[in-house]
Parts: structure tokens; C-alpha cells; sequence
């Protein structure tokens, strides 16, 4: 008996010490509405990274994101209703048989109160994200956002990114750990990005001293220095962080980081 209980403390210790060093991985791409790779091809590049959550955005609706699922082994999912600047049947996937630009989120672990939100500002319209509380395990989650917005450089306090802000102040801070990921179409330390750090967010190219200036999350090289995609957390703690800069299956280059919740 003594032995038993011996073995439960151990095993219980090990349980404890992977919950409080549990990590997880996300992945941020806009997939340019799957025009340039086939689910096929999609899904091998995503297989190999091996994230806990992927956010895709412009990514084609009519259940895109779950046949890649299906093929990654991630078994939940969320695919917004809101195609970005409403680009729908024009903007068809390789395959032709799934079109628009639309949100997702994918996940290995359950979603929860799975939304979407309408963003409100200059420039394009609609632009949107969608929201669910990505459930780690039994006490932890993190409430998740995919999102594609247009660039607010022109009057920030006007900009989408400004209207996030204050939807995240009055509807999402009694969440403790939240991230924002997407195609924000705007850099890192712009006047539109501001307003969401000023919601206590932070940036894992800062966070970790990253520097950008000779990087790109778009895929042609003249960009370089034009870093627009990001993964922005709340609650958490960043290790490490990073854009994939050599593959690449649409016009922006997928990003990632990882995470100590």
C-alpha cells in the first residue's frame, strides 16, 4: 500500500510539473485564399511545425480549415462567416472548390464560445475576427483571436486596430491570457499597434529583441524590413518567437511563437 501511494505522488508531481510547464505553439498565416498549394501541400508544410493552434486568415471558408485539420490531426476548429473587403467567390483555392477570405482558428485542444467580430474603422470593409477560448486543459485556457484588418496609419484613432482595443477594454479584460494573431497590415511599432499595447499586449519581436530590418512577413524580398503579421499576447510568457523565412505557400510568409502558459 505504502508502495502505491508512493507511485500516485510521483506520477501526481509529474502531472503538476507538465501542467505549470505547459507550452504551447502558435502559428499565424495568411494563406492568400489557398490559390498557390494544394491542401496536400498545405498540410505537409503545417505537419512538420507541429502547433498547438494555427490562426489562418484570407484563408478560403466552406470547411478549408477543417479537411486541413482532418489532415494534420487537429480535430477542432472555427471558420468565420465575414469575407475581408467581402472578397468571396472571385478569390478561389487551388482546387477551385473552396473560395473567400475568411478567419479560422484550429486547434489541437477543445474551443470554447466560438464568435466572430465585427470590426469597425477606415479603410476596408468588413474586417473581422474570430474568438474562442482554446481550452489547454481543465484550468487553463487562453482566449484566442484571428484576425485580418487594414492598415490605420493614416488616422490611427480611427483604425481598426483602435476599435479592438476598445473592444477588448469593455467586452474581453476579464480574460487573463488572451493573444491576437493575424495580418494586422501594420508594423510592429506603428501609431494603430500602440493603441493595443496600451491594453497591457505585448509583441514577441520586441519582447525578444528581434531585429526586423532585414526581415519580412510577405514573400517578396523587396519587402524586407515589412513585417505586418504578428502574435500578440496577454497573461503569458514568450520563449521564443520567429517568422519562417525561407517556406512559404502565399504571398505572406506564416509566423510563430511559443509560449509558457
Amino acid at each position: 500500500m505504502k508502495e502505491l501511494k508512493f507511485v500516485l505522488i510521483i506520477f501526481l508531481s509529474i502531472v503538476s510539473v507538465s501542467l505549470k510547464g505547459q507550452k504551447l505553439k502558435v502559428i499565424a498565416y495568411n494563406v492568400e485564399f489557398g490559390r498557390n498549394a494544394s491542401l496536400d501541400e498545405m498540410s505537409s508544410f503545417l505537419k512538420s511545425e507541429k502547433a498547438d493552434v494555427i490562426c489562418f486568415n484570407e484563408v478560403p471558408g466552406q470547411g478549408w480549415t477543417e479537411k486541413i485539420g482532418e489532415l494534420l490531426g487537429m480535430a477542432y476548429n472555427y471558420e468565420g462567416k465575414i469575407a475581408s473587403a467581402y472578397h468571396e467567390k472571385e478569390y478561389q483555392d487551388e482546387s477551385k472548390l473552396f473560395y473567400g477570405k475568411y478567419k479560422s482558428i484550429l486547434s489541437k485542444y477543445p474551443l470554447e464560445n466560438p464568435h466572430e467580430v465585427l470590426l469597425k474603422g477606415l479603410r476596408w470593409s468588413p474586417a473581422s475576427a474570430v474568438v474562442a477560448t482554446v481550452k489547454v486543459s481543465k484550468k487553463k485556457s487562453v482566449l484566442v483571436f484571428s484576425l485580418h484588418i487594414p492598415t490605420g496609419v493614416d488616422d490611427p484613432e480611427k483604425s481598426k486596430a483602435f476599435h479592438l482595443s476598445q473592444i477588448l477594454e469593455k467586452d474581453y479584460s476579464n480574460y487573463d491570457r488572451v493573444i491576437l494573431a493575424g495580418d494586422f497590415n501594420d508594423k510592429f511599432d506603428s501609431k494603430p499597434m500602440q493603441h493595443l499595447y496600451n491594453q497591457q499586449f505585448s509583441n514577441p519581436y520586441k519582447s525578444l529583441n528581434i531585429d526586423l530590418s532585414h526581415s519580412t512577413s510577405l514573400s517578396r524580398a523587396e519587402n524586407n524590413g515589412k513585417v505586418i503579421d504578428h502574435i500578440l499576447y496577454k497573461g503569458i510568457k514568450v520563449k521564443s518567437a520567429g517568422i519562417f523565412e525561407e517556406k512559404t505557400l502565399s504571398d505572406h510568409k506564416p509566423i510563430w511563437a511559443i509560449f509558457k502558459l
